[in-house]
């Protein structure tokens, strides 16, 4: 039986007690930092919670990159994180051998953020990566002042897609998930991830036309 934890800030800041070479010494065996997650995982299913603290290491960054981008607010996606890992390590019983963790974990973090964001009604939404990689313009006060506004521009664009056309391209192109690692995190069909992937692209340039021509 998997331990209980006895709060959520000592899971997100689970640190491992005793290092030993590269390795991580738990209270049964010692786990290196290139242990697989099934090793891991299934350690914590045997009851050994403090497996779980490198899961927490190897992927506490690209969930909290992936939540700060839905709720842009510094607090809340540090918040977020700990209750994600919180109820990853109380499901984890329920996660099927064979499967990658990683789509696994961002389901649950998707889900409990949208969660978030329609209680709290917050929508605010960071532009895309597409923008910070649009041109080199360091140098160039000219380029410097079009970025800023091609940030703006994709900025308002995203906040007028849906919420699933949002949060499809947010894994896609800035996570770079896989089609059938999309379908795991959001538990939906492959063909209805590239489907709702083309919709959102679709709209998105819909969007920018229709600011082009002060439609919106």
């Amino acid at each position: 039986m998997i331990r209980s934890l006895k709060s959520q800030r000592v899971i997100f800041r689970l640190k491992p007690r005793i290092l030993i070479d590269d390795g991580i010494k738990s209270g049964f065996f010692v786990y290196n930092n290139n242990e697989s997650d099934d090793v891991l995982i299934q350690a914590v299913k045997d009851g050994d919670c403090e497996a779980f603290g490198p899961l927490i290491e190897r992927y506490k960054i690209p969930v909290y990159r992936l939540i700060y981008r839905m709720v842009r607010n510094r607090d809340d996606a540090e918040d977020l994180v700990q209750e994600i890992f919180v109820r990853a390590y109380n499901g984890i019983k329920d996660f099927k051998s064979g499967n990658r963790f990683f789509p696994w974990l961002f389901r649950i973090a998707v889900n409990h953020t949208l969660n978030f964001i329609k209680k709290e009604k917050k929508v605010d939404i960071q532009p895309l990566e597409w923008a910070e990689n649009y041109a080199d313009c360091k140098n160039d006060p000219v380029k410097m002042v079009e970025h800023k506004m091609l940030k703006e521009k994709i900025a308002q664009a995203m906040a007028k897609l849906p919420e699933d056309y949002r949060i499809i391209l947010i894994l896609r192109v800035e996570e770079e998930l896989s089609y059938d690692e999309i379908s795991q995190s959001l538990n939906i069909p492959r063909g209805t991830v590239m489907s709702r992937l083309a919709r959102a692209r679709q709209r998105l340039k819909e969007i920018f036309e229709e600011m082009d021509k002060g439609a919106l």
